[in-house]
């Protein structure tokens, strides 16, 4: 491979020799190739240009700023991908915002272990009031002989809600995401207990 300087319109002469192609590799602009007083030929960057018929090549810069170029003479084809070029003017503006993106901090989740709450049959308790920082609520049937909960909001009944039915040797749970109020329902004739577990964050 060459790397070549070209001052603003400076002309370099080099003979092709037996190569027969001529490769581009690096160029900050366009240039020209002229071979045997011939017309010139506009190359860039990641160009390939066939010279069989060349005895000798002329490279020129026509621009009015110094060009670092880096080129290669091969004697069968070779397949290129010419580089990515980005240019930034004095100054980028902004156009359009199409979306907007919250960051937030990352912090750590905390539990809390509430106390047991006894439910006497055909009644209702609100086990956890609205939480925005509640993540989310473990609730698990821990009664003495099996008892079904509903669980639901505050109209929450024997028809309404959704069902846990556990005891203490065989628990039933639920976790349920969200900082909403919750209750439950004892939809039996046993004393409901229930175990909370509430995920903050």
């Amino acid at each position: 491979m060459k790397k070549l300087t070209l001052k603003p319109d400076e002309t370099k002469r080099f003979a092709v020799s037996s190569a027969k192609w001529l490769i581009v590799r690096e160029s900050q602009e366009y240039l020209y190739i002229r071979s045997d007083n011939g017309e010139p030929i506009r190359v860039d960057a990641g160009d390939t240009l066939d010279i069989s018929s060349f005895k000798e090549l002329e490279i020129s810069n026509p621009h009015t700023a110094v060009i670092n170029v880096v080129i290669q003479l091969a004697k069968h084809q070779l397949t290129t991908t010419p580089p990515a070029k980005v240019k930034f003017a004095d100054s980028m503006a902004i156009s359009e915002i199409r979306s907007t993106v919250t960051v937030t901090q990352a912090v750590a989740q905390r539990f809390i272990s509430r106390g047991h709450i006894e439910i006497q049959p055909n009644s209702k308790t609100r086990l956890f009031n609205a939480s925005v920082v509640r993540l989310e609520a473990i609730i698990q049937n821990i009664s003495d002989t099996e008892t079904e909960a509903m669980l639901g909001d505050k109209d929450v009944s024997a028809v309404a809600g959704l069902p846990v039915l556990g005891d203490r040797k065989a628990p039933a749970g639920m976790t349920i995401t969200g900082g909403g109020e919750l209750w439950a329902y004892n939809n039996s004739n046993t004393v409901l207990k229930i175990a909370l577990l509430e995920v903050h964050r």
